[in-house]
This record gives structure tokens, C-alpha cells and sequence, in this order.
């Protein structure tokens, strides 16, 4: 292989590498991950993973470590103080619209969180600014030979259209047009799910991919045309989140459709997560969640031990 071949190699894992991580975040920006907002699943082989309830709940990663390492009664009282916050119309009730508000809060807060981390190690002259030269620049690894089928054409091509995709994305993100992202323009970058000014280009990227025939709608036969048909399972499975994604069952995805497919609204997650809580916990069945019933059901929102709440509790009440 020649040396302008790996390099352009190269590139193309790197920033493929950076897309993965995008589609990830965002959603499924290709189709391949479509479970919306805090980046894992509620339910992995049938079994309920309780980490997701209390990262709804307190919206940070590490203050859910530190829930797990508190006294259950400490947890129960912190816990306690949060519910009375979530109850933002003071009337002692948190209802399913003041818990779907408050999971839809904690899921933009784990969105920052992840955008910060990425967004440090790419801002590289510390100027809380991350240019698209920075950005690209970021180490990833490769290994050549996951590339040993691409001919030195394909590779430019190939290269050329995912630096181009991502090249927009970065414009659309970049709001004062400046060249570079600040921290919120980053989380635009990586979670355009939820900043309608990035809809477009996401919904253009996609249609990109999969519209072949230019008709502005995607056919099951061209949602599955990457899939490999010698995979029996894989192919069942993409059959089936197509069929899932074609509410009205006319063989194609139209574009609100499609739009559900790349770009999943995180309320309707916040709703079954909602949901979910109220069920394990309305002991008294009226729809609406108790402080009492919040703080005797711990377990299910924060674990039994351990928070700094940060910004969720001024510190003279800790």
C-alpha cells in the first residue's frame, strides 16, 4: 500500500471513528442505534438495569457512584430534598408531567456531560473554542489491515463523502459562524436530536445514504441495502426496526417517518421512563407520585447510597 493510501486511510478510520461515537449519541444518525437518550439500555437481554432509573434521576453519572455508596437512610433524606424540587408547583404531589420534565432535564444534562468530555479533549490550545483543523486532529488509532479490501479510489471516495457530511454537520452546529464551536455548539454537534437548527442537515445526511433513487423517502429495500443477507439474524432484526419505524405500514419511511427514525424525540423515552417509576412506586394508585412514595421507593430512583448533589442542592442543605 502506498504511503498516500495510508494516509488517507488514515483519516478515513479517524474520522469514521469520531462518526460512530456521533451516531451513537445522536441516536442512530445512520440507523444503526436507535434508542434514544442516555446512550445505553433500559433493559439489556430482559434484564432491568436500575442504573438507567437513576441516571434519569439525578443526571450525572458520578453523583449516581456516589448514590451507591450512601447510607440508605442519608440516601432516602437527599432524596427526599430532590423530590420536594421536582414538585415545581409546590402542591406536595409530583405529577407525570413534573417527573417527565425532570427526567427530559437530567437526560440534557448527561447529553452536556458527554459533549464536555469530548469537547476537552479536543479543544486543544485552551481557548473553550474547538475548530474543525482541532477536532480532526484527534488521535484515533487504526489497524490497516480492516482496510486491505479498499482500493486507493475507494478510499478517496469514501473519505471525501463522510468528511464532507461531517463538514456540514460542523457548520450547521457552528451558529455565529465563527469557524469554531463553544461547548453548547459542540452538544449541537453531537446531540443534533435535540437542537432543531440540525435537523436538516441530519435528515440530508441520512437521506444521502439511503435514498437511492432520489424520491425523498427511504423503501425497505433500501433500508436494508447495507445490511448482509447471508447474516439470517442480522437481517431479521433490521426487518423488524423497519417495520417498527413504518408506523402506517405502506412498505416505505416518509419523512416524518424518517425523521423519527434518525432524529428520536427524547420526550417520548422521558415518558416511559416516567411511566415506568410511577408504576413501581404509586403505591395509592392516583396517578401522581407522593413524596413519601418516592423516598420509601429509593431503590428505584437513586440506589442506596451517596450524592453531591451539585447544581441540583444549594450546599447549606446538604
Amino acid at each position: 500500500m502506498s504511503s498516500s493510501l495510508r494516509l488517507i486511510v488514515a483519516l478515513l478510520f479517524m474520522v469514521q471513528s469520531v462518526l460512530c461515537v456521533q451516531e451513537d449519541a445522536s441516536h442512530g444518525a445512520h440507523g444503526k442505534d436507535q434508542h434514544n437518550p442516555i446512550h445505553k439500555e433500559h433493559y439489556h437481554e430482559g434484564e432491568h438495569d436500575p442504573h438507567y432509573d437513576h441516571e434519569a434521576i439525578l443526571g450525572d453519572r458520578n453523583l449516581e457512584k456516589e448514590f451507591d455508596e450512601l447510607e440508605p437512610e442519608e440516601a432516602k433524606r437527599r432524596l427526599g430534598v430532590l423530590a420536594q424540587n421536582m414538585d415545581t408547583n409546590k402542591d406536595g404531589f409530583v405529577s407525570r408531567d413534573e417527573l417527565i420534565e425532570w427526567i427530559m432535564n437530567s437526560f440534557r444534562k448527561l447529553d452536556m456531560e458527554d459533549s464536555l468530555e469530548q469537547f476537552e479533549e479536543s479543544n486543544e490550545n485552551g481557548d473553550n473554542k474547538v475548530t474543525w483543523k482541532e477536532y480532526l486532529s484527534r488521535n484515533h488509532g487504526f489497524n490497516i489491515n480492516d482496510f486491505k479490501d479498499y482500493t486507493e479510489q475507494d478510499a478517496v471516495n469514501e473519505f471525501t463523502k463522510v468528511l464532507e457530511e461531517d463538514k456540514k454537520k460542523f457548520d450547521a452546529a457552528d451558529l455565529d459562524k465563527d469557524g469554531a464551536l463553544t461547548k453548547e455548539e459542540f452538544v449541537a454537534y453531537l446531540y443534533p436530536a435535540d437542537f432543531p437548527h440540525m435537523h436538516d442537515v441530519e435528515m440530508e445526511r441520512v437521506l444521502q445514504d439511503h435514498d437511492k433513487n432520489g424520491d425523498k423517502i427511504i423503501s425497505k429495500e433500501e433500508f436494508l441495502a447495507d445490511t448482509d443477507k447471508n447474516d439470517k439474524q442480522l437481517l431479521l432484526l433490521e426487518e423488524e426496526r423497519f417495520t417498527d419505524f413504518d408506523k402506517n405500514r405502506d412498505g416505505i419511511l416518509d419523512k416524518k417517518e424518517i425523521k423519527d427514525w434518525v432524529l428520536p424525540d427524547n420526550n417520548e423515552a422521558a415518558v416511559e421512563e416516567a411511566e415506568h417509576l410511577i408504576e413501581r412506586s404509586d403505591a395509592d394508585k392516583d396517578g401522581k407520585l407522593s413524596i413519601d412514595e418516592i423516598v420509601s421507593n429509593h431503590e428505584d430512583f437513586v440506589g442506596s447510597q451517596a450524592t453531591n448533589y451539585g447544581e441540583f442542592l444549594p450546599k447549606d442543605e446538604l
